[in-house]
């Protein structure tokens, strides 16, 4: 069969599956991720139109305006910056509102990112001169082991399900250098009082596994048991809740 008629063939199927919310991909197509993502073309031109950054617009509309700089503040005071960071990792890293400030601040010579959203993807590449590597939304593959100073996920895990979060934590223990940052945000038993457990509910919010509970101390002896310490954690806010923020750090081989 050629390739046109194949395509023919494939448009006409799916035009009736989508009747179903269904479609028919190609095999071995690269993983995308299927939940909503924060729109791209509308949230640019309404970021340019109001004349703030992306990262600012996206939390006036979506979180709370000064989220990202009060994690970034807090992460300092805990000591992830107080060494030199070179060669750094973040895990969707999505419109980039976190990853703008670490590199700010730290500078490293080399950035890498695994972010699922194609056209996210492309926009940060070209504003940040990052590398972008092939995310399949679960691993860090194409990172080598101990090769980070700095493995950094903000606002991924929430939307995670168990396994496919300690895929990830067993991945950024894996990558990161001895004296090495693991920094990554979940919602735990402190985030869903029943305060905010009724808010979730009631207003509605959240999607496919996001929220997604991921035990405290389970997560801390995770990283524990690979030579990790735990340096500390606290609430931010994830409307209409709040995440708690982890910083591990590797221990030096002596």
């Amino acid at each position: 069969m050629s390739k046109n008629i194949k395509h023919l063939a494939r448009d006409g199927i799916n035009y009736l599956l989508g009747f179903a919310d269904i479609e028919l991909v190609r095999k071995n197509k690269p993983f995308t991720d299927f939940r909503d993502y924060i729109p791209f073309e509308e949230t640019i031109a309404a970021a340019r139109k109001t004349g703030m950054s992306v990262g600012d617009y996206i939390e006036l509309i979506y979180n709370q305006p000064g989220a990202a700089k009060r994690t970034i503040d807090q992460l300092a005071q805990l000591g992830v910056f107080s060494g030199r960071i070179d060669r750094m990792c973040e895990i969707g890293p999505g419109s980039g509102r976190y990853l703008e400030k670490v590199l700010s601040l730290c500078k490293p010579s080399y950035c890498e990112i695994y972010e699922t959203a194609p056209d996210w993807e492309q926009w940060l590449v070209e504003q940040y001169k990052v590398v972008a590597l092939p995310a399949d939304g679960s691993s860090l593959v194409h990172t080598p082991s101990a090769s980070l100073d700095l493995v950094q996920a903000h606002k991924v895990m929430p939307g995670q399900p168990s396994l496919t979060s300690c895929r990830y934590y067993g991945e950024m223990a894996r990558v990161t250098r001895p004296d090495g940052w693991v920094v990554f945000d979940i919602v735990t038993e402190l985030c869903l009082d029943e305060a905010t457990l009724a808010r979730w509910i009631e207003t509605g919010f959240g999607y496919q596994h996001y929220p997604a509970l991921m035990p405290r101390q389970f997560t801390i002896e995770f990283f524990e048991r690979r030579g990790f310490a735990f340096a500390g954690s606290f609430l931010v806010p994830m409307e209409p809740g709040t995440t708690e923020c982890f910083a591990f750090v590797r221990r030096s081989v002596r």
